[in-house]
């Protein structure tokens, strides 16, 4: 990430130098850049200006950060530099990081430059893209240091030595040993195997891992793990206990946001979640995924206008009820977030299941309560004070007073329960919780507010007297 300060400084000379038309000069600007300078450059260039930049940036400087770029850069990077030299990148990159790249293209392109791979790098990238990118065989590098139980420390080191310096493991921290069927036995970290004696055999060496991840299993899974463990590295087994390879802490990191990201896009009231950085997203597709929701909620509060009209009678009669509904259905919309948003995080992060449903429920009914004692009173005097300077009449301002602060007492229920339990029952359904967005909240609880508010004000009507 470039400082703010530092990026507008450095997108200023780059337009000097774009301005100035000489080629040479571009070249040499480029060439003082970082790989993370490229990527904010890059993604800030109106389209023409970044094809020249982008013709001047050899494919080799963006080796760190290639699986990284969106979608249209590193198809405009193909059209640019051509898939030949694409190609010899991305020999020289870790499988995992080649394997994300391959599935940001097109599938025709895809397979253009999977051929021009040569043959033992796309068994390795194969091997990664049969399984689901969501999942730990998805983000997993097999490029790790593998020996057999019966070695000794002496012969693994020499081998290690030698695959290590030619680039044949991916980054790392432990030593793995598995038996004759590759079934994993444990592992020890590279440090304490370097400086081990060399007449000891690796099986009297190694110690069972913290924890292991199943190749199938969904990569947020594998994150909380590592946070629970403290790991810096897991090993990931198929279903016969066999390794595979491993997950990395920078492997997670990259999950951690990502899972961050779609999980704010969804509850923000995205049905389908945005690849990529903003700057490089096309619009058409934003707006494909901002106006489903929006239509769908517009029909949704269709409901609440249609229990508006049916209570015409009483706001006729008693106009001022209508300027505390504002108020009540945003007080509703914002308490039911607030309690989805709470459940949503205490699932992500694995202190809560659906099985606690009852624990949480009976900790936000107090929690519910201490709310209400505290707004309630706050509402009646807001709702006597209007109507007072409305009508001048005491009576009335204390019944008004009193529907206001009610309303607000059966609304703030209701719509906190709502707001913890549709997360904690989704989960039943097989359904992600986060899809249970605070838009979607807020417009439940305009409903639930709107027809407890009137209902309640035809109730106590009688003893107003307009």
């Amino acid at each position: 990430m470039v400082a703010a300060e530092n990026l507008e400084a450095l997108m200023a000379d780059l337009e000097s130098v774009l301005e100035g038309g000489n080629l040479n000069e571009l070249t040499m600007f480029l060439s003082r850049l970082s790989p993370y300078e490229y990527v904010e450059v890059l993604e800030r260039l109106d389209v023409g200006k970044r094809s020249r930049v982008v013709s001047c940036i050899p494919l080799s400087n963006l080796k760190p950060i290639l699986n990284k770029l969106s979608e249209d850069l590193i198809l405009e990077l193909l059209r640019v530099q051509g898939i030949d030299n694409m190609a010899k990148v991305l020999v020289e990159m870790p499988s995992d990081e080649v394997a994300d790249l391959l599935l940001k293209i097109p599938h025709k392109i895809r397979t253009k430059l999977a051929n021009l791979l040569p043959h033992w790098k796309m068994i390795e990238v194969m091997s990664l893209l049969k399984y689901p990118s969501e999942s730990a065989g998805g983000i997993m590098t097999p490029q790790v240091p593998i020996f057999i139980y019966k070695s000794t420390v002496g012969e693994a080191i020499k081998e290690y030595t030698a695959k290590n310096e030619l680039g044949m493991y991916d980054k790392h921290s432990y030593v793995y040993v598995v038996d004759e069927n590759r079934k994993f036995l444990g592992w020890v970290d590279v440090k304490s195997f370097i400086s081990l004696s060399r007449e000891k055999l690796l099986k009297d060496v190694i110690s069972k891992p913290p924890a292991t991840a199943y190749v199938r299993s969904h990569r947020e899974e594998v994150a909380k793990t590592f946070v629970k463990y403290d790991l810096i590295e897991i090993p990931v087994l198929d279903e016969d206990g066999r390794l595979l390879g491993a997950v990395t802490i920078d492997d997670v990191l990259d999950v951690a946001i990502n899972e961050y990201s779609e999980d704010l896009l969804r509850f923000g009231g995205f049905i389908r979640v945005i690849k990529g950085r903003y700057l490089t997203a096309n619009p058409i597709s934003i707006v494909r995924s901002r106006l489903a929701p929006l239509v769908y909620l517009y029909i949704m509060n269709v409901v609440t206008g249609w229990v508006i009209a049916s209570f015409i009678g009483v706001i006729e009669r008693i106009a001022v009820l209508a300027a505390f509904l504002p108020m009540l259905s945003d007080n509703s919309g914002n308490v039911g977030a607030q309690a989805s948003t709470f459940i949503i995080r205490s699932l992500a992060v694995g202190e809560i299941g659906p099985q606690d449903i009852i624990r949480v429920l009976k900790k936000e009914m107090i929690i519910s309560l201490t709310l209400i004692a505290l707004l309630s009173p706050i509402s009646f005097l807001i709702g006597a004070l209007i109507t007072f300077t409305a009508y001048m009449s005491v009576t009335q301002a204390v019944v008004v007073g009193l529907i206001v602060a009610v309303a607000l007492i059966a609304s703030t229920l209701v719509t906190d329960i709502t707001g913890v339990l549709l997360p904690l029952l989704l989960p039943r359904l097989r359904i992600d919780p986060v899809t249970i967005s605070a838009p979607l909240i807020t417009t439940v609880g305009d409903i639930i507010t709107t027809s407890t508010y009137f209902v309640i004000a035809t109730s106590l009507i009688s003893v107003i007297h307009f």
